[in-house]
């Protein structure tokens, strides 16, 4: 009885230490299968951004659930004594930050809501040093997002989670304002006609596309999602490029040309591609531009 009393550490003995050492790494590892099966499974019947998300959540359940059998039915004792007992002050300070559990409630959130979802293209609110990215991996704590010029980013998902979120993926389009100052004596209309004739002429940019990429489009029409975004059963014409005046001065006269595109990622190679072939109608018809 005094050898083994010799191995207490507070009420925890050195067999109720080893045990949760093994309760602890058989759960990591019985996580890491399950999450590896899951994927293997689902992989083959569900796009990566819903097989991904549901095959962590799996896994993160089965580690919450044997970390609680660990401390609860193994040792007996809350986290915070057990790791007072071993001095491990850091840890005590990691599992009561509240920081830390924000993160690991938002990401079950996201695992379970998904307002977010691999492989989408996203702006996050409150951060406007990151842009647009693209959402590469959605973890317990954090999410990590790759912008265009290849940076990764990790952003906490408390973040995420109070903050203002643009899916640009899950709308399917973007309404992209074009902006051009013209001399106020300039021909409106002819300048209107030939905003539209080469947005119209462009196949990156809605409604003219190919018969495939039309045929996406009116699927993703059909979205129940989709279809929330609109007044009206929206159709291909509601996509139609426009030109609006935002602004006249005793100078100049300021336009907004208003194009819809479906690739969203690439915004701005479709802007300047539209600018580089409106300029030279420009210099063909010899309109000057402010």
């Amino acid at each position: 009885m005094m050898a083994e009393d010799s191995f207490l550490i507070g009420s925890v003995t050195l067999v109720d230490l080893l045990v949760f050492l093994f309760v602890f790494i058989a759960t990591l590892s019985l996580g890491s299968t399950v999450y590896i099966l899951s994927r293997r499974f689902l992989d083959s019947r569900l796009p990566e951004s819903n097989s991904k998300p549901l095959s962590r959540l799996l896994e993160y359940s089965i580690i919450v659930a044997g970390l609680y059998y660990g401390l609860y039915h193994v040792l007996g004792l809350d986290i915070t004594a057990f790791a007072a007992s071993l001095g491990i002050l850091t840890v005590a300070i990691a599992f009561s930050s509240q920081q830390i559990i924000q993160n690991v409630m938002a990401g079950i959130i996201i695992a379970i809501d998904r307002p977010i979802q691999i492989g989408d293209w996203v702006e996050v609110g409150g951060i406007p040093l990151t842009g647009m990215n693209r959402v590469r991996d959605i973890k317990l704590m954090k999410t990590v997002m790759r912008d265009r010029d290849a940076r990764l980013i990790y952003i906490p998902n408390s973040l995420l989670i109070t903050s203002k979120i643009i899916n640009y993926s899950r709308a399917g389009f973007l309404e992209v304002p074009v902006q051009m100052k013209v001399p106020y004596t300039s021909n409106y209309e002819k300048i209107k006609d030939i905003i539209l004739e080469t947005a119209n002429e462009n196949k990156r940019i809605l409604p003219l596309v190919t018969r495939e990429e039309k045929s996406n489009v009116v699927m993703t029409l059909k979205l129940p999602h989709i279809q929330k975004l609109f007044d009206s059963a929206p159709d291909m014409k509601r996509f139609r490029p426009r030109v609006l005046i935002s602004e006249v001065s005793d100078s100049q006269i300021i336009l907004s040309a208003r194009i819809w595109i479906r690739e969203v990622e690439k915004r701005d190679e479709i802007v300047s591609e539209f600018l580089d072939s409106l300029l030279n109608r420009f210099r063909k018809e010899k309109i000057k531009l402010d």
